[in-house]
Parts: C-alpha cells; structure tokens; sequence
C-alpha cells in the first residue's frame, strides 16, 4: 500500500481527538454546545445568526481567550482576524482582552502585569473588503500562518459577504468548496506542529417557498456540510440574553445555551 496514507486504530483516534485543547468563551454553557471546553483546535466552526445575534461577539471573545496563560491551561498564543465587512472593533477587542486577562490574572496565585500593548499586537488584523481581495489573502493565508507560528485561532467575519455580488450562483459554490477544502487541510496539517482553528461567521437569508418564505442561513444548503461544527445564535425574549442552537456537532450533542453579551464580552447567564 503507498506509504502516503497513515492509518490509524480507534484508540490513537479517540487519543488524538481528546487531546486537541480548546478555546474557551468565558461562558459553560456556551462552551458545552460548541464542544466541551469551547472551541476545539483542528476543526471548522459556523456561527450562523441574524445581525445583532452575537456572531462578532464571540469571535472577539475568541481571539481575546486564546492568549489564556499556559498555567491555566490555555494555549497563550496568538489570533487572525480577516474582516470582509467592517465588523471589527480595535476598542471592543481592547475592552474584552483587558477584561480576560483580569480574570486570568485574579485566579493566578503569582499574578503578572498585563501589558495592554503585548496583548493587543497578538491579534492580526486584516481587511479583505470585495472578492477579489478576500480569494487573494486566503490563497496567501497558509505563507501567513508559516511565518506567524504562534497563531492558533482564524476568525473570517463574514463568509457570505464577499460573495454577495459579482458572482454567479454556480461560480460561488465552486470556488468556495475550493477556499473551505484550502482552510480544512491547513487546519488539519498544521496540527502536527502547530494547532489551528477556523472560525466562520455567516448571515441569514430569506428562501422563497410556494406560499411562504422562511429565513436560512446563506451560501446554501450544500455548504453547511463543509463545516465540523454549525451554531445557530439568536436574541432572547430579554434582549441582554442571547440563546445558541448547535445545528451540527461531531462532538457535542444537541442542545441550547443561554448566554450574555457584556461590557467584559460574553459570560453565563446569571
């Protein structure tokens, strides 16, 4: 058999998944329907939600939870946020990432001096505003990664929009199976050395039907099955309160978490 194919027994599997660490979103409950302790490396996540949901929330939360210190057992490493539709913040991550590193720090029996600067410049930042520069800088992304090893969190905020003109229907589908078949082999291979995780954010549309019309995510029905993991986010009857729906997990089971959307960024319902 050709030795380009590693074939692994259950056993090394079940080790290998249960291993991947995760990023946590500073909400349990949030955390139990994403996985177990958050978002797990290695894999692609979906956060799907009509605007106001909570979808750039969490992603800011994320690239602020990632530098976590290794003595909490966090991975103290670095994020990449690709924004194709203005939806960052440099005032909202700083709000949440000094907010974080308190909490760290209030737990730590040797606290350190949090450096407002250092914790800021872990976060990459770039604009891809239209298609063409959004297909340019994901064709690049992996030399990025390469030259940046201490990145172990994407974020791509949102998905759907640089696709929204300009772009056939079939045009669209081809080339993004091809970016998402880009993404999931760079998280997967730079695992061996250096773990990743690929978050996407996507909006809702409105599907006609004979006699009515109901609101779906956008890019499809055939791209929700390019992602490991599908979150669908809403506003609850309290509009400080936020409900998620884990749509597709190969991990979690099904269920609904109730969370919050704070000056500090995203915690439990009290």
């Amino acid at each position: 058999m050709n030795s380009s194919f590693k074939i692994y027994n259950c056993v090394e599997l079940w080790h290998r998944e249960t291993s991947l660490p995760s990023i946590p979103t500073f909400s349990q409950s949030l955390d139990k329907i994403l996985g177990h302790d958050g978002v797990q490396l290695c894999t692609v996540t979906e956060l799907l939600g009509l605007p106001g949901s909570g979808k750039t929330q969490i992603c800011i939360q994320l690239c602020a939870s990632v530098q976590i210190p290794n003595s909490l057992g966090g991975l103290e490493a670095e994020a990449l946020y690709i924004d194709t539709n203005t939806h960052f913040t440099p005032c909202r991550f700083k709000d949440i990432v000094v907010a974080s590193l308190l909490k760290c720090q209030s737990v730590l029996s040797f606290p350190t001096v949090i450096n407002e600067e250092d914790a800021l410049k872990k976060l990459h930042y770039v604009n891809a505003f239209g298609i063409e520069k959004f297909c340019a800088f994901i064709y690049g992304l992996r030399r990025f990664v390469e030259e940046h090893s201490n990145i172990r969190l994407i974020v791509i905020d949102s998905i759907a929009f640089p696709f929204k003109e300009g772009i056939s229907p079939g045009q669209r589908t081809g080339l993004l199976f091809r970016l998402m078949a880009d993404l999931q082999r760079l998280a997967m291979e730079k695992q061996i050395a250096v773990s990743k995780q690929v978050v996407l954010t996507n909006e809702m549309s409105t599907r006609v039907g004979l006699s009515t019309g109901s609101v779906v995510g956008s890019l499809g029905d055939a791209w929700a099955h390019r992602c490991n993991k599908r979150v669908l986010l809403s506003v609850a009857s309290h509009s400080s309160e936020r409900l998620a729906l884990s749509l597709k997990s190969n991990t979690a089971y099904n269920n609904v978490a109730r969370f919050k959307i704070t000056q500090e960024g995203i915690r439990d319902v009290e």
